[in-house]
């Protein structure tokens, strides 16, 4: 019959110094060692866990704050486009009540550019001489609407930049913008991208835009003359880096560069 092994009670662990001190030994029980075993098995286990749970967590905030962020974006898109549809729905309420305003006064016909002109030439009666010359010549967007330097041109197209169809005259804050021609405004007000805006209705089909300004001097429906001052040079607008003049020149609903119809300033 074999012998029962005999139950550990203890252990001793002995500590040999590498110099002459003498060995020291340190005696320990089972259980103790068990228990320590134990608890240090667990306090690992705890740690993986805490460590995966953290790691969860911080997803979910991460997800979180990524999500409130592009929650934030979205608002001020839906803001930006309901300001840009208001804008849009404005222009469109001038554009009728200018027809409805100005029926009778002025008369849109599908025609030629070339009938168009001719229709006019007739209508002011070219035979009274000096007199209707000179009204022809106030009609056509010829001179610079600001003093200063053109700092960026026209272009309807580019690989590295959106088309630009004015040009941009930049100058002092404040100084005045003129009508390049005779003409009755048709938009004065603020858009969300730029600023305060004037448009202006010429004869011939033509239309010039004046963009960014300080402060737009003239109302809708109004009438205005070659040279006078219709707003100040101004900064305003999304869009806008800087003070300057925004200046377009159309030709029914084709952009025309301006530097073809502005003289020398």
């Amino acid at each position: 019959m074999r012998p029962k092994k005999r139950k550990i009670k203890y252990y001793t662990f002995l500590l040999i110094p590498d110099n002459e001190r003498a060995t020291k030994s340190v005696k320990l029980s089972a259980a103790l060692l068990r228990t320590i075993f134990i608890f240090s098995v667990a306090l690992v286990v705890l740690i993986i866990i805490g460590v995966v749970s953290y790691w969860r967590w911080a997803e979910v905030v991460i997800d979180y704050y990524a999500l409130r962020e592009e929650n934030t974006k979205l608002k001020n898109a839906m803001s930006k486009i309901e300001t840009i549809t208001d804008d849009l729905e404005r222009v469109k309420k001038m554009d009728q009540k200018l027809r409805s305003s100005l029926s009778g006064y002025v008369s849109v016909i599908e025609q030629s550019d070339a009938d168009k002109q001719s229709d006019i030439l007739e209508q002011l009666d070219i035979t009274d001489g000096m007199q209707s010359n000179r009204s022809i010549f106030n009609s056509i967007p010829d001179i610079y609407p600001v003093d200063g330097f053109t700092t960026r041109e026209f272009n309807t197209y580019s690989m590295l930049h959106e088309a630009h169809l004015g040009i941009d005259i930049a100058s002092t804050k404040g100084s005045p913008v003129k009508a390049t021609a005779d003409g009755v405004v048709i938009f004065s007000g603020w858009t969300y991208e730029d600023g305060n805006v004037v448009i202006l209705e010429h004869m011939f089909n033509f239309f010039s835009f004046y963009k960014h300004n300080l402060r737009n001097l003239c109302t809708e429906l109004e009438h205005v003359k070659k040279g006078q001052v219709i707003a100040l040079v101004g900064d305003t607008g999304l869009i806008s880096s800087g003070p300057h003049l925004h200046f377009e020149i159309w030709r029914g609903s084709v952009p025309v560069n301006p530097k073809l119809y502005l003289r020398a300033n």
